[in-house]
């Protein structure tokens, strides 16, 4: 079985990460990390890579710039904000769909440098 741990970056909260944990998810959050906020992109993906974790975003626009500095990363999982806006509501369906993802990942999952959209489950 595919052990994934995830990096969820800044703009969710760190309430996601602790509700994933509890689920045993292995999952942190930048925005409780000080060491990572504000960080840019290439930063926290190359320390996600050093740690074993495939990154959560939804930074389409700027985060591919980042997978090109960090070829051979851990993971990269987009989040449309459309698909899982960051809303009260609508956070528990996100959370939903990484406990899926994790427990169940697709085989591009296993290796390094792999992208992955994520859809609700």
């Amino acid at each position: 079985m595919l052990d994934l741990a995830l990096l969820l970056d800044e703009h969710y909260p760190e309430s996601v990460s602790r509700h994933l944990r509890d689920q045993g998810i292995d999952a942190v959050g930048v925005i409780g990390r000080e060491d990572l906020r504000g960080r840019a992109d290439s930063e926290v993906l190359a320390l996600a890579t050093r740690e074993g974790r495939a990154v959560v975003t939804e930074d389409v626009t700027t985060f591919p710039a980042a997978i090109v500095a960090v070829p051979n990363h851990a993971g990269v999982i987009f989040c449309e904000a459309q698909r899982f806006p960051r809303t009260v509501r609508a956070l528990p369906r996100l959370e939903s769909a990484l406990v899926t993802f994790v427990r169940s990942p697709p085989e591009v999952a296993r290796y390094p440098g792999f992208v992955w959209w994520l859809a609700q489950d």
